[in-house]
C-alpha cells in the first residue's frame, strides 16, 4: 500500500527531517504559508504522481491556488490535496530504501536532478549505516564533485552526512517495502526533502 505523502512527511518531522511547509487544504483561505506553492495530490493509489499530472508547480497566488485546487479535485475526485511552499532548486540528490527479503535493509544514495535516470550514478549500503558508511557512499559516487560547488550551487557535506544518518534511523525503526526521497535540494546551510513516497506491506 502507498502511504500519502502528507503522512510520510509528519513521519520525517518526527526524526528531525526537514521538509517544505505544507498542509491539506480544500481552498486557498486554509493555506497560510508563502507562495510561490506547489499543489499535490496525497494519494494511496498513485504511484508516480507528475507523470500522472498530479503535481502543479509555482502557484504564485491565492487565487491561482483555487483554480488548481479546482482543476486537481475535478481530475482526482475524493483524493486529498497537498499544498506545499516551494522551496528553490538546489542541488539535488535521491535516497532510497529498500526492505529486500534476501538481503535485508539497504540504503541507495545517488545524484539527483533532470539527468538522473540518464547518468545513473547511485551508491547502496546495508542498514544501519554509521558515519564512515555515509562518507564513503559521498566518495564512491562518480560525480561527487558537485558537493564541492556547480554553477554557484553549494551544500553542506556534513549536513548531507547526518542526513543520511537520520535516514537510516528512520528505515532501522520502521517496516516497509520501499521508500524514496526525490528529490532532496542540498543548500549551503541546509536540505530540504522536496518530494517522498513510502510503499509499506
Amino acid at each position: 500500500m502507498i502511504v500519502p505523502e502528507f503522512e510520510i512527511k509528519d513521519i520525517l518531522k518526527k526524526y528531525g527531517l526537514k521538509t517544505p511547509y505544507g498542509k491539506i487544504v480544500e481552498s486557498a483561505k486554509e493555506y497560510d504559508g508563502k507562495y510561490p506553492v506547489v499543489l499535490k495530490v496525497s494519494s494511496k493509489t498513485i504511484t508516480h504522481k507528475t507523470e500522472a499530472g498530479a503535481v502543479i508547480l509555482d502557484i504564485k497566488s491565492p487565487e491561482e491556488l483555487d483554480r488548481k485546487i479546482a482543476d486537481l479535485s475535478q481530475k482526482f475526485p475524493g483524493e486529498d490535496l497537498y499544498v506545499e511552499e516551494m522551496e528553490p532548486r538546489g542541488i539535488e540528490v535521491i535516497v532510497g530504501l529498500v526492505n529486500d527479503q534476501s538481503i535485508g535493509k539497504v540504503m541507495m544514495l545517488g545524484i539527483g536532478g533532470f539527468y538522473a535516470e540518464l547518468i545513473k550514478d547511485v551508491t547502496f549500503k546495508k542498514l544501519p549505516i554509521d558515519k564512515y558508511d555515509a562518507e564513503d557512499m559521498l566518495e564512491e559516487l562518480k560525480y561527487s564533485n558537485i558537493f564541492n560547488g556547480y554553477r554557484n550551487l553549494r551544500c553542506n557535506k556534513e549536513i548531507l552526512k547526518d542526513l543520511l544518518l537520520k535516514i537510516s534511523k528512520l528505515g532501522m525503526e520502521m517496516e516497509f517495502q520501499q521508500m524514496d526521497f526525490n528529490p532532496i535540494f542540498l543548500y549551503e546551510d541546509r536540505y530540504v526533502i522536496i518530494d517522498s513516497k513510502m510503499v509499506i506491506l
